[in-house]
């Protein structure tokens, strides 16, 4: 029987297993000794097996296998810039995405609120529902929230007319002004648009 590369559901951790025949790309659930894991079938590979593998089953995707392995399946993340644990019932999150990959930071939101960024820390015993991915993944926390768009503080823009004398004429000349701005609870720059940042501007408080 060949030896295939198995590149483990949640982590990516490599074993070689061997069996009949397997599909490259397909799913299969299969055991370390007692340890039964759940992972994607890589290229036949000339390497020895892992020692006390052996294989179990052939999955649709890393979700089934895993409720195969638990009786629900849940997602652990550690919400950035906090040491917050967000537990996920994982059924919208492989809808939407698959499994996250652990040590990955993913874009995500709970209803309708505000999207925020979270690593991936592993299975979770218990998980929530209404949770949604919304992108990622990303290597770390700062690449995801530099991502995330600015928004505004829900005020309206507005631009000032400065009047240039260039010794002949005068002309009016419509200048962007600069907006105070803040980071949020989510990570995101809030940017204040009814405001003016003195200092900024035509000489303001300089």
């Amino acid at each position: 029987m060949p030896n295939y590369n198995i590149n483990q559901c949640l982590t990516n951790t490599q074993y070689v297993v061997s069996a009949s025949t397997l599909t490259l790309g397909e799913t299969i659930g299969f055991f370390i000794g007692e340890d039964r894991l759940c992972g994607t079938v890589g290229e036949v590979t000339s390497n020895p097996i892992t020692p006390l593998s052996f294989y179990d089953s052939v999955y649709t995707d890393c979700c089934e296998c895993l409720s195969g392995i638990t009786e629900s399946v849940n997602f652990n993340f550690i919400r950035c810039n906090t040491l917050e644990e967000i537990n996920i019932e994982a059924t919208n999150f492989c809808n939407d995405y698959g499994v996250p990959t652990t040590g990955l930071t993913y874009e995500i939101q709970f209803g309708s609120e505000t999207p925020f960024c979270a690593t991936f820390e592993g299975l979770s015993p218990t998980g929530v529902t209404n949770y949604f991915y919304v992108s990622g993944p990303f290597l770390d926390c700062e690449l995801c929230q530099t991502e995330i768009p600015t928004i505004s503080a829900g005020t309206y823009d507005y631009t000032v007319c400065v009047i240039c004398d260039d010794g002949s004429t005068e002309t009016a000349v419509t200048v962007e002004v600069p907006h105070p701005s803040y980071t949020n609870g989510y990570g995101q720059t809030v940017i204040q648009t009814q405001m003016v940042t003195l200092g900024g501007f035509n000489g303001l408080n300089s």
